[in-house]
């Protein structure tokens, strides 16, 4: 255990480097920017590449720092509006300024103000997992706040007295080539608090110099066209400034969720270190210190007539260790990357009846009924690998489900049925104690067991899906989980298919002798009950079907689709009474969205007048439940095309 900690310790150091390198190597600089986007990674380093979760989580800090920032550039605003309003040289020809003066500052103080506090509350009351178009909706609404108030800011200046260049002109009066001046120089502020936003900001200076252009640019042209020259140059200075300090904001919230998130992870990782380390204290252990007791009264009663019992039960101990110190190794060597594999082509056959062969006697002692359904299919993988992945899978049904529950008897099926053309799914089914949904992403961490708190060895270490869900991911096999409370699970692995085995080749037979053969067949089950849905889909592929069921006809036909038959289903068995619809109708439906030829039957509890009568319409048979599996078996294989009588 010490080398395997050992290698635990190097596995962490290994992925916290591969961590930091995929860190680095992410930093990519984002593809098809525009020139100017280099020059910005040249002077402020490469921006890293998000994720959309990531992404929405920076925008959203972005909002917050933009709308708590623009408050106080308003703010500003509306204070210099005030000191302007006392204090600027305004014209006073006319009762028209007057009024202008008036209705300037109130816009300011009035509506900017307002509608700033407004915004404020709308984006602190977004949902906690708002979207991104909400999120851009509000930076939009943000930027149009910006704008105008800008807009607004610099048409103060047709109010103000229009500039004077003659020798006696008064510099220091505010007049309107002063108050274009000092803005000018105020934008400092402007940059450093529109920063998070670049389009709040190049708005406010580009848009909100419009007034200034049209008050200011005319005499400025005339009389001073070197200022006005110098003026542009500084506003389009101030516009690549902000482009630069808004790149070096966003980089500061981007470093700041790579390092949150990264942060997790390593909290995450140390729990479940914290957790493995428990349970390998726990279950290692216990089987220790039985051992040692046992084998002390063992040295000590060396004449015992027990003695048999007695080393049967150190043995025990013994193999639980081994079991836990194997399971371990077999972690350690999947998380440091040298489990080696060998893919060839394997006969899925052999490899399925000797995982069955080898855990009919574990099943056996429980009472339950284990039974094999193989097809003659080939399969690319690594032999030793997928053999590991399934008898985990099959070992792990077994020791959770009873021998009995709810007055049916505990069962596991082994099946294997063709998705598409070019793959093969190995299914393993139990009726067992099913998985909450809420746990299903727990159940493939190392020592997690979903139904095991007082950690009884009987129900294993834990450690089996953890190894499959490696061995899958090392494979590059897809793992699947269908699982309800109660009801039982159904694991899955898919694998690519190479082809059919020769029949002169067949290993083993996939049907018992006197069992209708039903190979190939596509059979629709339309049934909303899942208990009753599931042990018929699973008395169905003990005999050869393959079987696409639904609690609908919308579910049915969408899980032919996903299917890619070659050829859509051979026979339809629906219950009458469903949750939405009839069974004609779903009959129907499915028919429609295949061929209207297949043939259907129904079955229902309810066999009154109005149900016989619409049945007796349609032109469809309809049993009585509860409905015998030989019945059902007879209809089938009365139904079975002739083109179906060879290998699938």
């Amino acid at each position: 255990m010490a080398s395997c900690t050992q290698t635990r310790d190097d596995s962490d150091a290994g992925e916290k480097l591969r961590a930091s390198t995929s860190l680095s190597a992410s930093a990519t600089v984002y593809n098809e920017r525009p020139r100017f986007a280099d020059l910005v990674n040249l002077f402020l380093g490469p921006a890293a590449a998000l994720s959309p979760e990531q992404n929405l989580v920076v925008k959203r800090e972005l909002l917050g720092s933009l709308s708590r920032r623009a408050v106080y550039w308003i703010v500003l605003l509306s204070v210099g509006s005030a000191l302007l309003f006392v204090f600027g040289s305004w014209i006073k020809t006319s009762d028209v300024y007057l009024l202008f003066r008036v209705v300037w500052v109130l816009g300011l103080w009035g509506v900017a103000t307002p509608a700033a506090t407004y915004l404020l509350k709308k984006t602190m009351a977004l949902p906690k997992h708002a979207g991104a178009n909400e999120i851009e909706q509000m930076h939009w609404a943000w930027t149009a706040l910006v704008i105008l108030t800008s807009f607004w800011w610099a048409a103060g200046s047709f109010g103000l007295t229009p500039p004077d260049f003659s020798s006696h002109a008064a510099y220091s009066k505010l007049a309107r080539y002063g108050f274009f001046e000092y803005t000018l120089i105020s934008h400092a502020f402007t940059l450093l608090l529109l920063a998070p936003s670049l389009r709040a900001t190049l708005g406010s200076l580009v848009l909100g110099a419009i007034p200034f252009g049209f008050s200011i640019a005319p005499p400025l042209f005339v009389y001073r066209p070197g200022m006005l020259v110098w003026f542009t140059a500084q506003l389009i200075g101030y516009c690549f400034i902000a482009w630069f300090i808004f790149h070096n904001q966003k980089r500061a919230y981007v470093k700041g969720v790579i390092l949150d998130e990264a942060r997790s992870r390593a909290e995450a990782a140390k729990a479940e270190k914290n957790q493995l380390i428990a349970a390998i204290s726990h279950d290692l252990r216990q089987p220790l210190t039985t051992l040692g007791l046992k084998l002390n009264y063992i040295e000590r009663t060396i004449e015992s007539t027990n003695l048999a019992e007695d080393v049967s039960i150190a043995q025990r101990q013994v193999d639980a260790m081994e079991g836990m110190i194997n399971g371990a190794l077999d972690i350690c060597r999947l998380e440091s990357g040298t489990w080696s594999v060998e893919i060839q082509e394997v006969a899925l056959p052999s490899l399925l009846h000797g995982i069955v062969a080898d855990t009919q006697p574990l099943a056996g002692a429980k009472g339950l009924k284990l039974r094999l359904h193989s097809r003659p299919y080939l399969v690319r993988t690594d032999r030793h690998a997928l053999d590991r992945i399934v008898r985990n899978m099959v070992i792990n049904a077994v020791r959770y489900t009873p021998s009995e529950q709810r007055g049916t008897k505990g069962h596991v099926l082994v099946s294997c049925q063709r998705r598409g053309s070019s793959r093969v799914r190995i299914s393993v089914w139990d009726n067992g104690i099913g998985i909450p949904e809420d746990r299903l992403n727990d159940i493939f961490k190392s020592y997690v067991q979903v139904d095991n708190p007082e950690r009884n060895r009987e129900k294993g270490f834990g450690l089996g899906l953890s190894i499959v869900q490696g061995l899958a991911d090392l494979l590059g096999h897809e793992l699947d989980v269908d699982s309800a409370p109660g009801r039982g699970s159904r694991f899955s692995v898919t694998v690519p298919f190479v082809g059919l085995i020769p029949p002169e080749l067949h290993e083993v037979q996939t049907v018992e002798n006197g069992d209708p053969d039903l190979t190939n067949m596509v059979v629709a089950i339309i049934e909303d009950n899942s208990d009753l849905r599931i042990e018929i889909s699973m008395r169905l592929i003990e005999h050869g079907c393959y079987v696409v069921a639904g609690g609908s006809s919308h579910d049915v036909i969408e899980q032919l689709r996903m299917e890619a038959l070659t050829s859509g289903p051979h026979f339809i068995l629906s219950d009458y009474r469903l949750e939405h619809e009839d069974g004609v109708v779903a009959i129907a439906a499915v028919r429609a969205a295949t061929d209207r030829s297949i043939p259907a039957i129904l079955w229902s509890g309810d066999t009154s007048s109005a149900v016989l009568k619409k049945v007796a319409v349609s032109g469809m048979k309809l049993l009585s439940k509860p409905v015998s599996e030989q019945t059902l078996l007879n209809i089938l294989v009365k139904h079975k095309p002739k083109a179906l009588t060879e290998g699938g």
